[in-house]
């Protein structure tokens, strides 16, 4: 038997991670605009008890993947793990020959078109859109440079679907640790998704600044004073005993962050030319310019947790820095929904 879907789209954003991405190519797979879906919600949350050492972390401050990435649009998400390789497969398979593409999660390290092929272990994810029984392939998309997309052999997929991810040597910094699992991720789209309308569109920045300004209560950290205290914690740290752990937390947590904040960016610049929305547009810049200022702080986690000291008081200069522009930005989007 062979299944191969089609068509299958690259979606890239040199901001997001793998979870974004994969996200974005079921979507456009099923005719959906992925700015506009991925970019509505706008927040932030951390849980200093559940950050992992995952490319695809992200935090969960509602029950369900969706519901926490893509609250305002009728889709539910389910993570499925099991030991047995050949029942994720079989149910993987199911999907896709009723025409939905997977997100599945591998090991890098076992992958041949990665990089870090046998050299470093790391999770990531790629969408599975094809096999075939006869050469015993797996067809595959992945938009994470380098691109990817066809097939590869079977044995090379279930060895990197069931790897326990280890923690290799000094080069495994960020994504290894955490076992794989054979884990995929069920994406179910319902109708209708929302139009895109000044009303609702105003209905979505306000709840986003609500739960800035008003975070509901969670064992997590929430809103804007929930970021405050997260950086101000990862400069004090940096000068602790833990302050190589802090500042590769802060590289993956930082992910996160930058990638919800640059595609609400692109979220706002999108719907605001769409509806003649000229203020909504301006202010779209100013929150692209948050999400590339996130880059920074990530550096200093990536670069600097060898030698915390020699970057403690930079990155102290720039979270206050950074902290004033966020709260300027939330600043101008009320505005901009107050006329």
């Amino acid at each position: 038997m062979k299944v191969v879907l089609s068509p299958m789209s690259f979606w890239f954003h040199d901001l997001c991670s793998c979870l974004h991405d994969c996200i974005a190519t079921v979507l456009i797979y099923h005719k959906h605009d992925p700015a506009l879906i991925l970019g509505a919600s706008w927040e932030f949350y951390y849980s200093p008890t559940n950050v992992q050492r995952e490319e695809f972390y992200h935090p969960l401050p509602r029950p369900t993947l969706a519901e926490s990435m893509l609250p305002f649009h009728p889709i539910r998400s389910a993570w499925h793990a099991t030991d047995n390789a050949e029942r994720a497969w079989a149910d993987v398979k199911a999907l896709v020959a009723e025409g939905q593409p997977v997100i599945v999660a591998v090991d890098n390290f076992y992958v041949p078109f990665r990089p870090a092929y046998g050299d470093v272990h790391a999770a990531h994810l790629i969408v599975v859109f094809g096999f075939d029984e006869a050469t015993d392939e797996v067809y595959v998309l992945d938009s994470t440079p380098p691109t990817k997309c066809g097939p590869i052999p079977l044995r090379d997929f279930l060895v990197a679907r069931s790897s326990d991810n280890p923690v290799s040597g000094e080069r495994d910094f960020f994504f290894a640790g955490a076992p794989i699992a054979n884990r995929w991720l069920q994406l179910d789209i319902g109708t209708p998704l929302p139009t895109l309308t000044r009303e609702w569109l105003t209905e979505v920045i306000a709840t986003n600044l609500r739960r800035f300004r008003e975070p509901d209560a969670s064992p997590g950290w929430a809103g804007i004073a929930g970021l405050t205290h997260y950086l101000e914690s990862i400069c004090e740290r940096s000068l602790g005993f833990d302050a190589g752990d802090a500042l590769q937390e802060l590289y993956t947590v930082g992910w996160t962050a930058q990638g919800a904040t640059a595609l609400h960016a692109d979220f706002l610049m999108l719907a605001g030319r769409r509806l003649g929305w000229d203020r909504l547009v301006e202010v779209g810049r100013h929150v692209d310019r948050l999400a590339n200022e996130w880059t920074a702080l990530r550096m200093f986690g990536a670069h600097g947790f060898t030698q915390p000291a020699v970057i403690a008081e930079r990155l102290r200069r720039r979270t206050i820095t950074f902290l004033s522009n966020y709260e300027q930005t939330l600043q101008l989007l009320e505005w901009a929904i107050a006329e």
